[in-house]
Protein backbone atom coordinates (compact mmCIF):
# COMPACT_ATOMS: atom_id res chain seq x y z
CA UNK A 1 0.00 0.00 0.00
CA UNK A 2 1.42 3.38 -0.93
CA UNK A 3 2.07 5.98 1.75
CA UNK A 4 -0.61 8.27 0.28
CA UNK A 5 -3.22 5.53 0.63
CA UNK A 6 -2.16 4.88 4.23
CA UNK A 7 -2.52 8.59 5.05
CA UNK A 8 -5.94 8.78 3.38
CA UNK A 9 -7.08 5.60 5.15
CA UNK A 10 -5.81 6.86 8.53
CA UNK A 11 -7.52 10.24 8.02
CA UNK A 12 -10.77 8.53 7.06
CA UNK A 13 -10.66 6.31 10.16
CA UNK A 14 -9.91 9.34 12.38
CA UNK A 15 -12.80 11.32 10.94
CA UNK A 16 -15.14 8.37 11.38
CA UNK A 17 -14.09 7.97 15.02
CA UNK A 18 -14.51 11.68 15.70
CA UNK A 19 -17.99 11.52 14.19
CA UNK A 20 -18.88 8.60 16.46
CA UNK A 21 -17.83 10.44 19.61
CA UNK A 22 -19.90 13.57 19.05
CA UNK A 23 -22.76 14.15 21.40
CA UNK A 24 -26.06 14.14 19.56
CA UNK A 25 -27.41 17.63 18.98
CA UNK A 26 -30.03 18.62 21.54
CA UNK A 27 -33.30 20.13 20.38
CA UNK A 28 -33.29 23.01 22.88
CA UNK A 29 -36.65 24.30 21.64
CA UNK A 30 -38.29 20.93 22.35
CA UNK A 31 -36.64 20.83 25.79
CA UNK A 32 -37.92 24.36 26.54
CA UNK A 33 -41.40 23.25 25.45
CA UNK A 34 -41.11 20.29 27.83
CA UNK A 35 -40.36 22.69 30.67
CA UNK A 36 -43.33 24.87 29.66
CA UNK A 37 -45.51 21.77 29.90
CA UNK A 38 -44.10 21.07 33.38
CA UNK A 39 -45.01 24.64 34.33
CA UNK A 40 -48.60 24.05 33.15
CA UNK A 41 -48.80 20.85 35.21
CA UNK A 42 -47.22 22.59 38.21
CA UNK A 43 -49.73 25.45 38.02
CA UNK A 44 -52.54 22.88 37.89
CA UNK A 45 -51.09 21.25 41.04
CA UNK A 46 -51.00 24.65 42.77
CA UNK A 47 -54.60 25.34 41.72
CA UNK A 48 -55.62 21.93 43.07
CA UNK A 49 -53.63 22.59 46.28
CA UNK A 50 -51.86 19.26 45.72
CA UNK A 51 -48.67 19.43 47.80
CA UNK A 52 -47.38 16.04 46.63
CA UNK A 53 -47.78 16.95 42.98
CA UNK A 54 -46.00 20.27 43.60
CA UNK A 55 -43.12 18.43 45.27
CA UNK A 56 -42.74 16.07 42.32
CA UNK A 57 -41.20 18.88 40.28
CA UNK A 58 -38.30 19.35 42.73
CA UNK A 59 -35.01 17.43 42.92
CA UNK A 60 -34.39 15.83 46.34
CA UNK A 61 -31.75 18.45 47.22
CA UNK A 62 -33.55 21.45 45.70
CA UNK A 63 -33.37 24.91 47.25
CA UNK A 64 -36.26 27.36 47.55
CA UNK A 65 -35.09 30.95 48.14
CA UNK A 66 -37.80 33.41 49.08
CA UNK A 67 -37.38 37.09 49.83
CA UNK A 68 -36.89 38.03 53.47
CA UNK A 69 -36.36 34.47 54.71
CA UNK A 70 -33.71 31.78 54.97
CA UNK A 71 -33.16 29.28 52.17
CA UNK A 72 -35.38 26.20 52.31
CA UNK A 73 -33.19 23.21 51.47
CA UNK A 74 -34.39 19.75 50.49
CA UNK A 75 -37.69 18.30 49.40
CA UNK A 76 -38.95 17.63 52.95
CA UNK A 77 -38.34 21.23 54.02
CA UNK A 78 -40.01 22.41 50.82
CA UNK A 79 -42.97 20.15 51.65
CA UNK A 80 -43.34 21.88 55.03
CA UNK A 81 -43.17 25.27 53.33
CA UNK A 82 -45.90 24.29 50.82
CA UNK A 83 -48.06 22.94 53.64
CA UNK A 84 -47.68 26.24 55.52
CA UNK A 85 -49.47 28.27 52.83
CA UNK A 86 -50.74 26.27 49.85
CA UNK A 87 -53.54 24.45 51.67
CA UNK A 88 -55.17 27.70 52.83
CA UNK A 89 -58.44 28.15 50.90
CA UNK A 90 -57.99 31.93 51.00
CA UNK A 91 -54.78 31.88 48.96
CA UNK A 92 -54.16 31.72 45.24
CA UNK A 93 -50.88 31.83 43.38
CA UNK A 94 -50.24 31.92 39.66
CA UNK A 95 -46.97 31.99 37.78
CA UNK A 96 -45.68 31.73 34.27
CA UNK A 97 -42.43 31.78 32.35
CA UNK A 98 -41.33 34.68 30.20
CA UNK A 99 -38.03 33.11 29.11
CA UNK A 100 -36.75 29.53 29.14
CA UNK A 101 -33.17 28.93 28.01
CA UNK A 102 -31.82 25.40 27.69
CA UNK A 103 -28.09 24.75 27.61
CA UNK A 104 -26.73 23.22 24.40
CA UNK A 105 -25.85 20.12 26.43
CA UNK A 106 -29.56 19.64 27.18
CA UNK A 107 -29.01 18.96 30.88
CA UNK A 108 -29.46 22.41 32.43
CA UNK A 109 -31.96 25.20 31.87
CA UNK A 110 -33.14 28.37 33.49
CA UNK A 111 -36.57 29.91 33.52
CA UNK A 112 -37.38 33.54 34.27
CA UNK A 113 -40.97 34.48 34.94
CA UNK A 114 -43.52 36.34 37.01
CA UNK A 115 -45.98 35.41 39.72
CA UNK A 116 -49.13 36.83 41.27
CA UNK A 117 -50.12 35.92 44.83
CA UNK A 118 -53.47 36.76 46.48
CA UNK A 119 -54.49 36.14 50.09
CA UNK A 120 -57.81 37.05 51.68
CA UNK A 121 -57.36 37.96 55.35
CA UNK A 122 -59.73 39.31 58.02
CA UNK A 123 -57.99 42.67 57.51
CA UNK A 124 -58.59 42.58 53.75
CA UNK A 125 -57.05 41.38 50.53
CA UNK A 126 -53.26 41.08 50.25
CA UNK A 127 -51.74 40.95 46.77
CA UNK A 128 -48.17 40.50 45.65
CA UNK A 129 -46.69 40.50 42.18
CA UNK A 130 -43.09 39.57 41.57
CA UNK A 131 -40.55 37.66 39.56
CA UNK A 132 -38.74 34.36 39.87
CA UNK A 133 -35.77 32.52 38.49
CA UNK A 134 -35.87 28.71 38.36
CA UNK A 135 -32.94 26.47 37.51
CA UNK A 136 -33.81 23.09 36.04
CA UNK A 137 -31.56 20.05 35.77
CA UNK A 138 -32.21 16.88 33.84
CA UNK A 139 -31.95 14.01 36.32
CA UNK A 140 -32.42 10.44 35.07
CA UNK A 141 -34.01 11.83 31.92
CA UNK A 142 -36.51 14.11 33.72
CA UNK A 143 -36.39 17.86 34.29
CA UNK A 144 -36.32 18.71 38.00
CA UNK A 145 -36.21 22.10 39.71
CA UNK A 146 -32.95 22.44 41.63
CA UNK A 147 -33.12 26.11 42.65
CA UNK A 148 -36.00 28.56 42.79
CA UNK A 149 -35.66 32.18 43.84
CA UNK A 150 -38.46 34.71 43.91
CA UNK A 151 -38.95 38.24 45.12
CA UNK A 152 -41.64 40.86 45.14
CA UNK A 153 -41.95 43.87 42.87
CA UNK A 154 -43.56 45.76 45.76
CA UNK A 155 -41.45 48.15 47.85
CA UNK A 156 -40.58 47.16 51.38
CA UNK A 157 -43.00 48.61 53.97
CA UNK A 158 -42.01 52.16 54.86
CA UNK A 159 -40.31 52.87 51.53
Amino acid sequence: MSSNRVVVLAATVCLALIGCTRTPRVDTRAEADAIRELDRRWQAAVDAKDVEACLSFFAPDAVEMLANSSAIVGREAIREWFESWLLDANISNSFGPEVIEVAASGDLAYERGTYHFVMETPEGRVEDTGKYLMIWKKIDGEWKAIADISNSDLPLPGQ
